[in-house]
């Protein structure tokens, strides 16, 4: 099937856009979950961004309802906030200079002034806990971005900012929004978490939620799970436990963890990515909890070896110690990338020391080579922060490292030309299993046995979409990998009897074997062709990617169904889309299909229809209670539902 560049036809008070409408009575029949394979279209669409850290994921929205995903990138604290805006060609346009480089963590867009543009939301970190930081609100004026954050009124509660969230929580029809931050340090006496109710004049008033305040929680996903047309969210965060609060429409919600989560549970820690996706077509979402270990969770005694390349990297904590690990070499050891992570600026590099008389080199970022005649002995007595490095003969090395104060987040060596190593400690394991938990009429079941063994590993984020447009939702894992080396990510494929096969072969991944990290993604189809595409983030030294989806899959029809405002002016989301084929029932819910510290909005719901070629039944119901209906329409085109501007 030849896919063309749609074009706009008016029926029914429905915008259809046809891209081909070719029957699948005389096509052949695919092999089950055939491959899926991406191109990364980076640079050719526009998308340049240079190697940094990244922090909970992109945020993917239409900012200005133009039919077209932009991109809204958080780096962290190297680069400031990035924002590439979608064209009509494919290609993207960076919009510079919208924020000022800031500890930047979640980002999320809606339009809480119900103009027709979405406004971007951004959340600050508290410098270490220093000097916590209020939200960011930058309202969007047909594309220009002010700070309107003191005369929205939200300037005046400061946290560690972490995830923001654009969320109804009192049904009235326009966005409010809740900040989810970390725990609170001795100086903070304000709640940890934050709700602010929308008064509907372009200011914000800060409105008590007991328990949510308290959460212990960094992110949040927004879900529906008891299908009430409440929203809900699951609270969860890398470094605690995980749970599920069900929303009671008047900015309060009612911890149900214990009722809904599976019998034996743990609260399933470690949570670090939430994705939800009908997996069974049942009528209601299901999860997947991407789980691992974060930053400095990681840095306790970690370590990777390579033993056929002879490369050995280690992590470990930054504050007051003192280890070491003995080395086995047959000849000059290379030593590389000799690094902490910076707290404050308490530490601006941490020496390196060789042999017995504790000679100080420069400390390495790139390769450096230490003979064994430079580094004969080793000092018998360690006094002062450093790395020290000595021979001590037979081919045996002894490294050890020393921190007189809680100086750094982290610190890290990487050697190369290793044999082997001892040490009196052992390696922590960085696993952690993820979890995938079926909705079975708003009480979860535990079926985890069903992730294949090559996920059991540090991951650190999922998305979700039907990537072969078989009518069932996939999902799309991100693996941290080793300490200094990039793992491909894992492709999960639903078979469709509540089974997934897995396949690391999509091309995907495109910094394997480099220094960077994986960690979140958002998946969505930004050229409109019928086909899931990926926008990836990859963390540590990486790049952002587009992930363009080639697969060859002509036996397999979709359709696309582009979520307006309703006709009484209620943004999309929220909003819930059904639509029947003679196959099968599906069901989305319009916002964000994963989540961690930033929010998507995919307004623009993609399903995979198989082999059928005529939807018998598309409804779409936004959370104003206006619904509209469509009948009989015929596969491979974007239908739009209400008003693309008001």
């Amino acid at each position: 099937m030849i896919i063309n560049k749609p074009f706009s036809v008016v029926a029914f008070g429905v915008a259809i856009v046809l891209q081909s409408a070719c029957s699948h009575n005389d096509a052949v029949s695919p092999p089950a979950n055939s491959q899926v394979l991406f191109e990364d279209v980076s640079e050719s669409v526009g998308l340049v961004t240079e190697a940094n850290w990244k922090y909970g994921g992109p945020a993917v929205v239409d900012l200005n309802n133009d039919g077209h995903y932009d991109f809204l990138l958080t780096n962290h604290d190297n680069t400031p906030v990035q924002l590439f805006m979608g064209n009509a060609d494919d290609r993207f346009s960076e919009v510079k200079d919208i924020f000022h480089k800031a500890d930047l963590h979640g980002i999320s867009a809606g339009d809480y002034d119900a103009d027709g543009d979405n406004d971007i939301l951004l959340s600050l970190g508290g410098g270490n806990g220093l000097t916590p930081q209020p939200q960011r609100l930058l309202r969007n004026d047909n594309g220009t971005y002010t700070d309107v954050t003191k005369e929205a009124g939200i300037s005046k509660l400061g946290a560690r900012g972490r995830s923001v969230r654009w969320v109804d929580l009192d049904n009235d029809g326009d966005l409010d929004f809740m900040q989810v931050n970390a725990a609170k340090v001795v100086n903070e006496t304000l709640p940890r978490n934050i709700i602010f109710k929308n008064l509907g004049n372009g200011t914000f008033r800060y409105v008590e939620s007991p328990g949510f305040e308290d959460i212990e929680a960094e992110r949040v996903l927004i879900t529906d799970y008891n299908n009430d047309d409440v929203m809900d969210i699951i609270a969860f965060t890398s470094y605690d436990k995980t749970s599920i609060w069900q929303g009671n429409g008047d900015f309060t919600f009612t911890n149900t963890t214990s009722t809904v989560f599976p019998q034996g549970h743990d609260d399933y820690p470690g949570t670090i990515t939430v994705a939800q996706a009908d997996i069974d077509n049942d009528g209601d979402l299901d999860y997947y909890f991407a789980r691992g270990k974060l930053y400095y969770t990681i840095a306790n005694n970690s370590l990777s070896f390579d033993k056929e390349h002879q490369t050995l990297d280690l992590r470990d904590v930054g504050s007051k110690s003192h280890d070491g690990l003995t080395l086995y070499a047959d000849s000059d050891l290379t030593l590389n990338d000799f690094y902490h992570f910076p707290r404050a600026k308490l530490l601006d590099f941490m020496p390196v020391f060789i042999g017995a008389n504790k000679q100080q080199i420069t400390t390495p970022k790139e390769d450096h080579t230490v003979t064994q005649e430079q580094a004969m002995g080793f000092p018998t007595e360690l006094n002062e922060t450093g790395w020290y490095l000595g021979y001590l003969g037979d081919n045996k090395w002894r490294l050890e490292w020393m921190l007189t104060d809680d100086l750094a987040w982290d610190v890290r060596a990487s050697l190369t030309g290793v044999k082997d190593y001892e040490a009196s400690w052992k390696p922590q394991d960085l696993a952690v299993p993820d979890v995938l938990l079926r909705n079975d009429n708003g009480v979860f079941s535990d079926i985890s046995e069903r992730i294949p063994d090559t996920l059991k590993t540090n991951n650190w984020g999922v998305t979700t979409g039907d990537f072969n447009n078989d009518g069932n939702a996939d999902f799309f894992v991100y693996r941290f990998g080793d300490l200094k080396r990039r793992i491909a990510d894992v492709m999960l494929l639903n078979t469709g009897d509540g089974h997934f096969t897995s396949s690391v072969a999509h091309n995907a991944t495109t910094e394997i074997d480099l220094k960077s990290h994986g960690d979140s993604g958002v998946a969505f189809d930004f050229d409109l062709d019928g086909k899931i595409d990926i926008l990836s983030g990859d963390d540590d030294n990486g790049k952002w990617h587009l992930y363009k989806n080639v697969t060859d899959d002509a036996h397999n029809n979709h359709l696309l169904v582009k979520i307006g405002y309703s006709k009484n002016g209620v943004d999309p989301y929220g909003a819930k889309v059904w639509i029947t084929t003679k196959g099968k029932k599906q069901y989305k819910l319009i916002g964000s299909s994963n989540a961690s510290h930033s929010q998507s909005l995919l307004n623009i719901a993609h399903f995979g229809l198989g082999k059928d070629d005529v939807v018998t039944d598309i409804t779409v119901l936004w959370r104003d209670g206006t619904t509209q209906t469509l009948k009989n329409q015929q596969a491979n085109q974007l239908l739009t539902f209400g008003k693309s501007i008001l």
